[in-house]
């Protein structure tokens, strides 16, 4: 502003000079962020659009120009800082933060493979199998796929588990039935033979001992009987 100085003299003659005020303004604006957002990830996505952040309250001595922020487009999963900025008429600025938490709460998928029924291993009581594996998806990764069978499955039918753990720790099963079955038969090699005369007087011959046959399998003998006659 220019200030313009007037003297005057007793007879009417005058002369001036000017001063210049300058005026700066330097109060920066005043900014409130928004509320902190927690959001899932949108569905099938490691992300979330977020469609409003809200608004900041802002205000300043002279007058607002111009809000901004920094906001992606979309959100990845896990801790986004948003810094907002507010700038008024006169170039002035002020700032503050917001925080989006998306959180990945999408189970991951997982189709065990298809159910097996098999034959003992030769000479042994169980099999061993392979199990195939199972068909996973996960929106954001999987981190593991797992499961608790064992070594070698048992005559009999097993209930065999498989786990997918995505990279946020969510989790999911399926169960896959493993049925094995004993096909192998049992061996058996009869006593030598025997040749033996009658009884005395009689057209029989009675045999205290037939000897024992020699007998095996693989899960285990459960009896062993014959047709022999008591004489």
């Amino acid at each position: 502003t220019i200030v313009t100085w007037t003297v005057t003299d007793v007879n009417g003659n005058t002369a001036t000079c000017t001063q210049i005020v300058t005026i700066t303004e330097d109060e920066p604006p005043t900014i409130d962020c928004p509320e902190d957002i927690v959001q899932t990830a949108d569905e099938g996505e490691c992300f979330a659009t977020i469609a409003d952040l809200g608004e900041p309250v802002v205000d300043d001595n002279c007058g607002v120009e111009v809000v901004t922020n920094d906001a992606p487009e979309s959100f990845p999963v896990g801790q986004t800082i948003v810094t907002w900025t507010v700038t008024d008429i006169h170039g002035n600025t002020a700032t503050c933060t917001q925080i989006v938490y998306v959180i990945d709460a999408e189970l991951p998928t997982i189709v065990c493979p298809e159910d097996i029924a098999q034959s003992t291993d030769a000479g042994v009581c169980s099999a061993t199998v392979d199990l195939g594996e199972p068909v996973v998806d996960d929106n954001c990764g999987i981190a593991e796929v797992t499961n608790d069978a064992p070594a070698t499955f048992p005559v009999g039918v097993s209930i065999v588990t498989w786990t997918v753990t995505d990279i946020h720790n969510n989790v999911a099963t399926c169960t896959q039935t493993v049925t094995i079955t004993d096909d192998e038969l049992p061996t058996i090699v009869c006593p030598d033979d025997i040749e033996e005369p009658v009884e005395e007087g009689q057209c029989y011959a009675i045999i205290e001992m037939l000897e024992n046959p020699v007998v095996d399998d693989n899960c285990g003998v459960e009896s062993v009987i014959n047709n022999a006659p008591t004489s």
